[in-house]
């Protein structure tokens, strides 16, 4: 670590002697600036960084008491070593009076004023070590705290708790952010919140970034710059990763006892944006399924399940269906609430499978018998077999026959053609045709025997000879017309797969035989 010094003097020689005639670099120090007077040092306080100033005492405008002042009552983290010829007792009293790391007498010498300054190092460095940590445990214990408040009631002692932390919750909404790629660092995703958040604190909850903005006054919406920050997010996020990133909004709140209930209502819009063009959703816009508040923690278990059905995830879906019901049991939770949440249940397969009914067109719509079924459920094992048979219909129906998954191939390899000469790659067909493309491509791979990635290659491949041997068009035009824009690229992966090169390939095309 390199301190900077400020050098603070009206007299000239001694301001240049200190300044530029001693070996601070020896120490780890640089002279960061020199001034005639207190006024003028105050100035560059200012305007520049610095960790130490050695200044004297005695000096027209304002002195070095003036500095040591200003610099104890803006809190600044500086050390200030005082030189003066006089010993004052007053001066000394005044000193102590303000911090000052050393009182040194005029004339000094280079021993005693490096041993001022190495003091001063030490201070500092303890100084800063304790204020790092000390901002470290303040936010862990508002973390604690504010994960504390997401799974369980509000009291008084954690309203107490709050204020004890300087932390206040009252006009503010939630937003929930995440990377949709399971293995994308959330660590470097709370890192980009934190630098681009504005008027908001975040903490992490399981594999969320939960962010609470806080608003000047209460609004009945949340205010379009929220919306803003949060699009700048995904976007920023989205580009350094490569991965989407996603944001739910819950509608703005009151009160502390409310925070529970805004950080579910986020977590249940993070679905919403499966359904969008947007990479954010407000809970707003989500359809009243049931008037019944659900806690966060059972919207972040729903929005797994619903994660699952969409990946084909379906041993993990099973799996959060267990721990659904894990807690109703060690909870006791009440039968309507434990009913309403395999409601959500029902028409989180209801969605899904009308996402996938464009294609799969077999695929009809859960009879709503299955949530006759789950609301007249006499006890919570009626309730649980229910909610499993919902849930075994529900994947019988999404992965249905090898006549399905041929469909699936099919649509891709149409979708292929009719794009040829557009970029083409996993992730763009599979949101074209509305499935994840870890599903695509176990499916294509499944029917086909190879991947998507070398069908592709293939096929352009194939139109390219296509051109060369009926065409006079151009290698470089033949490139772009089947889906290479760069023509080195494309004479490379012509070669792979023929041996030999566009032009070499035509020139044998027109050889006479």
């Amino acid at each position: 670590m390199i301190f900077k010094l400020l050098i603070v003097d009206d007299e000239a020689t001694m301001r240049k002697g200190i300044a530029n005639f001693m070996n601070w670099e020896s120490i780890d120090c640089e002279v960061a600036g020199t001034a005639s007077d207190g006024l003028e040092a105050i100035g560059l306080l200012q305007k520049i960084p610095v960790d130490i100033i050695i200044t004297d005492i005695k000096m027209p405008e304002a002195d070095g008491l003036e500095i040591a002042k200003y610099v104890c009552e803006n809190h600044l983290d500086i050390k200030v070593i005082l030189l003066t010829g006089y010993a004052d007792f007053e001066y000394a009293q005044t000193a102590i009076r303000y911090n000052v790391s050393s009182f040194i007498l005029k004339p000094t010498n280079k021993k005693s004023l490096f041993e001022a300054v190495q003091e001063a190092q030490k201070a500092l460095i303890v100084s800063k070590k304790n204020s790092t940590m000390a901002k470290e445990e303040l936010a862990f214990l508002k973390d604690q705290l504010l994960q504390e408040l997401t799974d369980q009631p509000y009291t008084k002692k954690r309203q107490d708790r709050l204020d004890e932390l300087g932390f206040s919750l009252e006009n503010y909404c939630v937003a929930a952010f995440q990377a949709l790629s399971a293995g994308d660092d959330i660590a470097a995703l709370k890192r980009i919140i934190i630098e681009e958040k504005r008027n908001a604190y975040c903490y992490r909850y399981n594999h969320l970034i939960i962010t609470v903005y806080f608003l000047p006054c209460f609004c009945a919406q949340v205010p379009p710059e929220i919306l803003d920050n949060c699009r700048e997010i995904a976007e920023i996020a989205g580009s350094l990763s490569e991965k989407d990133v996603i944001a739910g909004i819950s509608v703005p709140h009151r009160d502390a006892w409310e925070f529970g209930i805004a950080v579910s209502e986020a977590i249940r819009s993070l679905s919403l944006n499966f359904y969008t063009e947007e990479n954010i959703s407000l809970f707003s816009e989500a359809p009243e399924n049931d008037a019944s508040i659900l806690t966060a923690e059972n919207s972040m278990d729903l929005y797994c399940f619903e994660n699952c059905l969409n990946n084909r995830e379906f041993d993990n879906a099973d799996g959060v269906i267990n721990s659904i019901f894990m807690k109703f049991k060690s909870s006791l939770v009440n039968s309507s609430d434990a009913k309403n949440i395999c409601a959500q249940i029902y028409y989180i397969c209801s969605r899904v499978l009308l996402k996938k009914s464009s294609i799969l067109p077999d695929t009809a719509v859960l009879e709503t018998e299955f949530l006759s079924e789950l609301h007249s459920a006499p006890d919570i094992f009626s309730l649980e077999q229910a909610t499993r048979r919902l849930a075994a219909v529900t994947r019988q129906r999404l992965v249905g026959d090898p006549g399905s998954q041929n469909k699936l191939a099919g649509s891709a390899i149409a979708y292929i053609h009719s794009h040829l000469s557009e970029p083409l790659s996993l992730e763009s067909i599979a949101e074209d045709l509305h499935i994840s493309a870890s599903h695509l491509s176990r499916t294509f791979k499944k029917v086909l025997n190879e991947s998507l990635t070398e069908y592709i290659n293939k096929t352009r491949i194939a139109k390219a000879k296509e051109y060369l041997q009926t065409t006079d068009t151009l290698t470089y035009e033949i490139a772009e017309l089947v889906g290479y824009h760069d023509p080195t690229y494309f004479s490379s992966i012509f070669k792979k797969y023929t041996g030999v090169s566009p032009t070499e390939y035509r020139q044998r095309q027109n050889r006479p035989h």
